[in-house]
């Protein structure tokens, strides 16, 4: 059989197992887009996310990954599976990649038959390692490269069918195979998700400052929330899809195939806010969103999230619980955002408990609590206007 030959079956294959695209690239350095990677950690674009940087050094290198890897098949799975319905009261809203069953366990699977196919294929084991959305590798860029779409403004990888609304997996072979074209057409966009990215976190030059983003803060931020950002979270409340739903590559794209990321499948589009913030302990939490994304975010993350934007969208019947949180839960993060967003809803009754947090044993608590209370001293408002946008020099 020849490469070429080969090549086509593998994709076949990988088409009759469920991925949407398929593409090949060769195991060379990524050395313009490592480029702009360092750039982007030189200015602490990456917030906290450490790993970042601490993988900085193989990221753009697969053979520092695995040195035996010959050729990378990059492999895309549409996971649209439709538009929000209007929201109903007390709700938040749910990102669409995470509607559904958490795609770390859902493809891996189908990458392992892939691989076991390819054996099929030769006659002879081979030898691989795979990754969906977990290896230290610059996936976007090894996606353009083995010509499975470009990258828009917001960073996303952009595909010709399914739009940027894809997820990405990698599998590293000792095979050989022939390359795709890399992908070298520009984005189309009209630069909508830098006009309504609400936090200006959108660069003229495509990168991302994670400290402005609302998905950094709402999934992989579990500490502050900064005061500036909070009322721009509107009601989201896991994530955001801002930018993509405003993109015009993103204007008609068809239902995934995949039912694991159906919104029935998973959490689905929103979660009540009431019942978010009545999650008593990590184990209760783990329970009840085990095998979706929003484990990444724990319990401290998504009650701070319902908090914010039970504030953001005045929902006040869950007073009783704010107030039963910022006296009473045992984390600080939770204490403290409880305590701004009842200042937001009640902010004349909420001044005993913040009078009260002034002595909590934590200093962000007892920060909240001072901001809170000078604020309404000088008469000022206590929630943002919810469009002005964050400056990037902002603290």
């Amino acid at each position: 059989m020849t490469r070429e030959q080969l090549t086509g079956q593998i994709k076949a294959r990988a088409r009759a197992l469920g991925f949407h695209g398929v593409g090949v690239t060769d195991a060379r350095p990524l050395q313009e887009d490592e480029a702009r990677y360092h750039r982007w950690l030189r200015q602490r674009w990456a917030a906290d996310l450490r790993y970042m940087q601490t993988s900085a050094p193989v990221r753009a290198h697969p053979m520092r990954v695995w040195p035996e890897a010959r050729t990378i098949l990059v492999l895309a799975v549409n996971y649209y599976s439709g538009d929000f319905d209007p929201l109903p009261p007390g709700h938040g809203r749910i990102a669409r990649y995470a509607w559904g069953r958490d795609y770390h366990d859902i493809i891996p699977p189908r990458l392992r038959q892939l691989v076991a196919e390819m054996e099929r294929l030769l006659g002879h084991s081979v030898r691989a390692r795979w990754f969906t959305d977990a290896g230290p590798l610059l996936e976007r860029a090894l996606a353009r490269r083995a010509g499975l779409g470009r990258i828009g403004w917001n960073a996303c990888l952009i595909t010709e069918t399914f739009g940027s609304w894809v997820f990405l997996s990698e599998i590293l072979l000792d095979v050989e195979l022939v390359p795709d074209q890399e992908e070298t057409r520009t984005c189309l966009s009209v630069f909508a998700c830098r006009r309504c990215c609400p936090t200006g976190a959108i660069a003229s030059d495509g990168l991302v400052d994670a400290r402005l983003c609302l998905s950094y803060h709402t999934i992989e931020n579990r500490g502050v929330i900064p005061q500036p950002l909070r009322p721009q979270l509107g009601d989201w409340l896991f994530g955001c899809d801002i930018c993509q739903a405003v993109c015009p590559h993103n204007a008609r794209v068809p239902l995934t195939d995949w039912p694991e990321f159906h919104p029935e499948a998973g959490v689905g589009k929103t979660l009540a806010l009431a019942d978010v913030l009545a999650i008593a302990s990590e184990e209760e939490f783990r329970a009840r969103f085990r095998g979706t994304a929003l484990r990444r975010a724990k319990r401290r993350g998504l009650l701070r999230n319902a908090a914010i934007v039970a504030a953001n969208t005045g929902y006040d019947d869950v007073i009783p619980q704010l107030r039963c949180l910022a006296r009473e839960d045992p984390d600080e993060i939770v204490r403290g955002h409880a305590l701004w967003a009842l200042h937001v809803l009640d902010p004349v009754r909420s001044r005993p408990l913040l009078e009260r947090a002034r002595r909590d044993p934590h200093p962000f608590v007892r920060q909240e609590a001072e901001l809170a209370l000078e604020r309404e001293s000088a008469g000022e408002a206590t929630a943002a206007p919810a469009d002005p946008r964050i400056t990037r020099d902002a603290p």
